[in-house]
């Protein structure tokens, strides 16, 4: 009985001794030799509502395995806008994870958190373009930035973004829509009002690809956000649809959360974001 439970802890130890391990590689810059992919502009990785740096740590790491990139920063959002940046963020191809402290924030306080960092990019990295990948309340959190500093030339210009399961049509982003929101998608939004107003300035020079969750089990949501919700974003910039794609993946998988562990989702990105042939 003695053997079995110390065999028990022992393992309960290694499994802890791993996890630690993972979550240390998550949390810092990969500093081995780049990989050399078609398109070589960095990448920000942007979580959710009550997002962490379990959010897109896996995900980048699956992309550094397929040959897509390596981690070359991470950067830590403070509250007051301040910012700790680990690794350069401007090498070429890079993959950053950004994580916002302050996780349950409105969109409009992360939006204004996003225009620091990349007026920083900017001004003291000189990286002149970068691609988004943003998940949930990000997604909108992004697309709120860009209605109002996509034409700044004091920061850096964003080429390509990528949404995923991000509500931009509901009342409140950071919960689980109402049933409002999943069976009337003519309802309009003030925040969605707020982003057609000013989709101008992020129109004809960003590309955009939208992903959506269907679980197919009658409720049109990836469980969390409204399938409507999430591609009310075509009619956001319908005067620049050539810029525009979308992909809804159905069932099990589909989940808001799974979304982000979905290899499915990763080789739709890879060809969007990297040009893969």
């Amino acid at each position: 009985m003695l053997r079995r439970k110390n065999l028990l802890v022992g393992g309960l130890l290694a499994l802890g001794a791993l996890f630690l391990r993972k979550f240390e590689a998550w949390a810092k810059p990969d500093i081995s030799p780049q990989v050399r992919i078609s398109n070589q502009v960095p990448t920000l990785f942007i979580h959710g509502y009550n997002g962490n740096r379990f959010s897109f740590g896996p995900l980048i790491e699956r992309f550094g395995k397929y040959g897509w990139g390596k981690k070359t920063a991470v950067i830590v959002v403070n509250p007051d806008g301040s910012m700790k940046i680990s690794g350069d963020p401007s090498l070429p191809g890079g993959l950053v994870q950004v994580l916002f402290v302050k996780n349950r924030f409105p969109l409009t306080k992360q939006s204004d958190w996003l225009y620091r960092l990349t007026y920083v990019l900017k001004q003291n990295y000189h990286l002149k373009s970068l691609n988004i990948v943003a998940h949930s309340q990000g997604g909108v959190t992004v697309l709120n930035y860009l209605s109002e500093h996509a034409n700044d030339i004091m920061l850096t210009q964003v080429v390509k973004v990528v949404t995923l399961g991000a509500p931009f049509n509901d009342f409140e982003t950071g919960k689980t829509t109402k049933v409002l929101e999943r069976n009337a998608p003519e309802i309009l939004t003030p925040l969605f009002k707020k982003l057609k107003k000013s989709r101008w300035r992020y129109q004809n020079q960003i590309e955009f690809l939208n992903i959506a969750g269907d679980k197919d089990d009658g409720s049109f949501s990836d469980g969390q956000v409204a399938l409507s919700s999430v591609l009310t974003l075509a009619n956001l910039i319908d005067d620049s649809v050539r810029n525009y794609q979308e992909y809804i993946v159905k069932g099990k998988k589909a989940g808001h959360n799974y979304l982000l562990r979905n290899q499915q989702v990763d080789q739709v990105i890879g060809n969007f974001l990297f040009d893969l042939k």
